[in-house]
């Protein structure tokens, strides 16, 4: 049962009013009906003649004087439910997160001083007081008590009533709680639903009261929402950051957005703002210039008018720091112009080793790019734990029969179980049709003899359609795929491609797989109403593969100025995005996209054996350097649920970039350094939670009051919350009866009667 304000209107309707006399009150209403009776009788005959109207008038007064002075000899009183003073304890908590220094309330004023206002200094606190034991808690995503004022920061990055509410039963526990108030501007971004908790305080008849704080509707906001951005890049790679950006009030304006290095501007973009409420995401491209971690600043432009400024801005951390080359294993048939152009395309590239075993003639091998004398001296691979150290391969122009069944399967197992990353280039020997390898490509292998006539000879001959020259086609995903990035610019990017010079012969496969995606296509050619694909990738179980069904895009780099650099680019991209997905011995995630001060941290490290598998009895330290350059060293305990994961938790106090270092010390006899350990780093940075869907969320703090018997107020008609909690029952209420004879009102109510009487019966010359 809810408040319900003490008047004898609300006393009637509820039917609490008696009359401490013992009259009833139909018995009262029957000494009303003969008291008008007896005036109207009174009336009949009057000293001077008086009209009808006038003499209902008179007779309407007088019944309503001497109504009155009979309500108030029989003392009438409301029974009702009220707090026994000093008795019981009432938990205030006050919100002291970021949202609530925002400043829409009126004159600019914020949320916070509009609190302060209303408790400290107009005397709520005061009039709580005096029925009440009262305990003060803020709270954000964390509770505690305080003693006043001073105590309140607005700094919490997180809101949780929930958690709040919880906090506030376990400390009165034992307590006589008689109610909570809770102010807060309803923004809560916590996990939890407060309202089950509130429905457990309305079972033990424990009232919550809430007072929403702020506009609902923010009118004039530009507010970063969420960034996406490659934690790990290789060098000169680009990479995208995702920016969603909402707004209220700028519906097709144009902004402009920003990304620094320090003071140096990287990235400058302006784009147009779509429908107000409506999260909007825009990509912006970038290459970090130097190899280290570098803590890049996004921001939006902020408009004079714009209430809250604290989200025009925010950081993130990418890792560009020099990282051990990716190994990929590159077995070719012959010596083939391809060949030498692949391999001169990656040379000065330090984040790419290219082992190649080149057949040049009847069993004779040349192997270039070897890290020991060992390496692939007896061929390909014989076993998975020699070819696992690969992170990618690369077959071209190389016969079925080179392998054995054995090194069939390992191929398929490298990519679907290893995850590494696979790429056929050139012509695939038909000899491979239903073997793993054509499981593998995201094409489907099909006899030369099958095919129409104009298809047959693909790159053997230049004199037939599919060997002669062309230019080729990006697809859609094409143009905007990282892999063929020439340009962060569309319209540059698009250029560049134009300028290409002609490939020369496609090795004609049978359609594309579903789920493969085609990135470049033949712009002429087609089969099965299906242009001719020259670049396509697919997802193949943990890993990922790739077809290039050409041997000329040497021409890109021979039909071009010495300087011009296309043709290293594009492998050199598409290379990386091959064996950058392979899993290393170690690898090491976190729990959420970014973190700010007070969050928890939560570490996992995954670590697979030298055969690639999970590993359970390894032994994980982690060291962490935080960044006043403090360290700490903390185990990682396995998670016997998880095989091969390991995890640890720290909470975050300072903001900046952390340094993290898994060490394997079981490992620590492996000769590779990724199989020991592991470094990573993240950044804590402002919050954007609190400023994101920021309003007033008065539907949720209402349902909370409702289900627990509580009342919402507003701040504007929080005055009348004292007298709300003193009426409105909980555990300790107890019946009382409280007089209305005695109110100023009915005495005011009286004498203005007799006067409209006096002065009536004047004007007509009555007695």
């Amino acid at each position: 049962m809810q408040f319900t304000e003490q008047n004898l209107l609300a006393a009637f309707r509820e039917g609490t009013l008696t009359f401490a006399y013992g009259i009833s009150v139909p018995l009262f209403l029957l000494f009303v009906i003969l008291i008008v009776v007896g005036v109207w009788f009174s009336y009949r005959t009057t000293t001077r003649p008086v009209a009808q109207e006038w003499k209902t008038f008179l007779v309407g007064i007088r019944s309503a004087v001497l109504v009155i002075l009979l309500f108030c000899l029989l003392r009438p009183v409301i029974t009702t439910l009220q707090v026994s003073p000093q008795e019981t304890y009432l938990g205030l908590l006050i919100d002291d997160s970021q949202s609530m220094s925002i400043e829409d309330l009126a004159g600019r004023q914020s949320r916070q001083s509009a609190v302060e206002e209303l408790i400290f200094e107009n005397g709520l606190l005061e009039e709580l007081e005096q029925n009440f034991q009262i305990r003060t808690f803020r709270f954000d995503k964390d509770t505690q008590r305080i003693s006043g004022v001073e105590n309140l920061s607005e700094e919490g990055t997180a809101s949780s009533i929930d958690q709040a509410l919880n906090y506030v039963d376990d400390q009165l526990n034992g307590l006589p709680l008689g109610g909570i108030v809770l102010v807060s501007d309803g923004a809560d971004n916590s996990d939890s639903d407060p309202l089950a908790t509130a429905e457990s305080f309305g079972a033990r008849q424990i009232p919550v009261f809430t007072v929403g704080v702020g506009q609902e509707d923010i009118p004039q906001d530009i507010g970063i929402v969420d960034v996406s951005a490659a934690k790990t890049v290789l060098e000169g790679s680009v990479f995208s950051v995702q920016v969603a950006v909402n707004h209220q009030g700028y519906e097709g304006e144009e902004i402009e957005l920003t990304i620094m290095d320090g003071e140096t501007e990287v990235v400058a973009e302006t784009v147009i703002l779509g429908l107000e409420g409506v999260t909007r995401r825009f990509d912006l491209e970038l290459t970090p210039e130097r190899p280290e971690l570098i803590v890049y600043d996004l921001n939006i432009e902020l408009r004079d008018d714009e209430i809250i400024s604290q989200n025009n801005h925010y950081s993130f951390l990418v890792d560009n720091s020099e990282k051990d080359p990716l190994d990929i294993l590159y077995v070719e048939g012959h010596p083939r112009n391809e060949y030498k152009f692949i391999r001169r395309a990656v040379e000065d590239d330090t984040s790419l080793r290219l082992a190649t075993y080149l057949q040049t003639g009847p069993e004779k091998y040349y192997r270039q790019g070897i890290e020991s004398p060992t390496e692939l001296s007896s061929g390909f691979p014989e076993d998975r734990e020699e070819l696992f150290q690969y992170e990618a391969i690369i077959l071209g122009d190389i016969e079925k029969d080179f392998f054995n069944a054995d090194q069939l399967q390992m191929i398929e197992d490298f990519v679907a179980e290893r995850g590494g990353g696979f790429l056929m280039s050139g012509m695939v020997d038909e000899e491979f049709i239903n073997t793993p390898i054509a499981d593998i490509l995201p094409i489907t292998l099909i006899e030369e003899s099958f095919l129409p006539s104009f298809l047959r000879g693909g790159i053997r001959r230049g004199d037939h359609p599919t060997g002669e020259l062309y230019f080729p086609r990006l697809t859609t995903n094409g143009e905007f795929s990282p892999l063929l990035r020439l340009s962060s610019d569309d319209s540059e990017n698009s250029r560049l491609w134009q300028q290409l010079p002609e490939l020369q012969g496609i090795y004609v496969t049978g359609r594309t797989k579903p789920g493969a995606t085609v990135l470049v296509e033949h712009p002429l050619l087609v089969y099965q109403n299906q242009a001719l694909p020259l670049v396509a990738t697919q997802r193949y179980g943990s890993g990922r593969s790739m077809s290039v069904t050409t041997a000329s895009s040497w021409r890109w780099q021979m039909m071009l100025a010495s300087e011009d650099q296309s043709h290293e680019t594009l492998w050199r991209q598409m290379l990386r995005w091959l064996s950058v997905s392979a899993p290393a011995r170690i690898s090491i995630d976190f729990d959420r996209e970014f973190y700010n001060v007070g969050d928890e941290v939560n570490v996992t490290a995954t670590v697979l054996n030298d055969q690639y598998e999970p590993d359970n009895d390894a032994i994980l330290w982690m060291q962490k350097t935080d960044p006043l350059d403090q360290i700490t060293d903390t185990p990682m305990e396995w998670d016997i649920e998880e095989d091969g994961v390991y995890r640890s938790s720290f909470t975050v106090e300072e903001e900046g970039v952390f340094n993290l270092l898994v060490d394997v010390a079981s490992a620590a006899g492996d000769a590779a350094r990724d199989s020991s350990e592991k470094r990573t780093a993240f950044v804590v940075t402002p919050s954007l939670r609190e400023y994101t869907n920021a309003g007033l969320d008065s539907g949720l703090l209402a349902r909370v009051s409702q289900a627990s018997g509580g009342s919402y107020f507003d701040i504007d008609a929080a005055g009348n919350l004292s007298e709300a909690i003193e009426f409105t029952p909980n555990a300790y209420s107890q019946e009382v009866q409280i007089d209305l004879w005695d109110r100023p009102w009915l005495l005011g109510l009286l004498i203005l009667l007799l006067c409209i009487d006096w002065i009536t019966r004047r004007m007509r010359g009555l007695s």
